[in-house]
């Protein structure tokens, strides 16, 4: 038990710092500049709460927990980037899909990072379970 909140705290602590550089320093004004007329002039925090806790406790399950004695970080990033994919592949191309105005450039860039943080993060957890 112990080791599954070490990497869930791990895996949170780390999505939050890499996803808070990437949404509010790198990739801050181009998600803007494509998305002007779809953003809300008040954001709701509690969607993203419910995200990050939500989103961590998958990593820690699929991919970190069942990994947790290897040796290597490797198995762990790549089954990370695979979820990451997964999960960042499914919101952007269904929101492309969907959603008038929706843009392929923030679609592709976000699947991309969604692929990054989710590998990154899931290292994160496995390192902290393993300490």
């Amino acid at each position: 038990m112990k080791k599954a909140v070490m990497a869930y705290i791990g895996s949170l602590l780390g999505f939050l710092l890499l996803d808070a550089i990437w949404l509010g320093l790198v990739a801050k004004n181009s998600y803007i500049q494509a998305m002007q007329g779809l953003m809300r002039e008040d954001v709701h925090v509690w969607p993203w709460v419910v995200f990050y806790s939500l989103y961590c406790m998958a990593i820690v399950y699929l991919v970190v927990l069942p990994r947790k004695d290897s040796d290597s970080g490797r198995p762990v990033l790549a089954a990370g980037a695979v979820l990451g994919a997964a999960a960042y592949g499914a919101y952007n191309m269904t929101n492309y899909a969907l959603l008038a105005g929706w843009p392929l450039g923030i679609s592709l860039q976000d699947w991309a990072w969604g692929t990054v943080v989710t590998s990154l993060s899931s290292y994160c957890g496995w390192r902290l379970a393993r300490r």
